[in-house]
């Protein structure tokens, strides 16, 4: 073996292909960091979704247990003033079908109002 040729390892490249490596190993790392970053987007997003999720799914929950809880509080009060249980739960349940029948109602107003009738009647130049 010739000990003044030097190895391919440790011999220098031209130029244009050291510039080229170079290059390329720069759009590997831009693109690896690229691939890391949508997959942390896509757990925090994921995340974010999930939380969501359990936010409004527990927001009626909690206001259910809320105002069964509130009921129950005025069934023990009509029992202790001396009427008996199915009066108070009577009561409860009167309570409960008058509310339902009022949110009802008012839903169904909203719905047949034209929101946006004066708007549109403005949009098309019928003031």
């Amino acid at each position: 073996m010739d000990s003044q040729e030097p190895d391919a390892a440790t011999r220098a490249l031209p130029l244009g292909q050291g510039v080229t490596e170079i290059w390329g190993s720069v759009r590997a790392l831009v693109a690896d960091e690229a691939d890391l970053l949508a997959a942390e987007a896509n757990v925090a997003v994921r995340t974010l979704v999930a939380c969501v999720i359990v936010a409004v799914a527990a927001a009626p929950l909690h206001a259910v247990l809320g105002v069964a809880a509130l009921l129950a509080m005025i069934a023990m009060q009509i029992v202790e003033s001396g009427y008996s249980w199915p009066a108070a739960l009577g009561f409860a349940f009167l309570t409960c079908a008058l509310s339902s029948a009022t949110l009802i109602f008012a839903l169904r107003s909203l719905t047949t109002q034209k929101l946006f009738a004066a708007s549109r009647r403005e949009l098309r130049g019928r003031a």
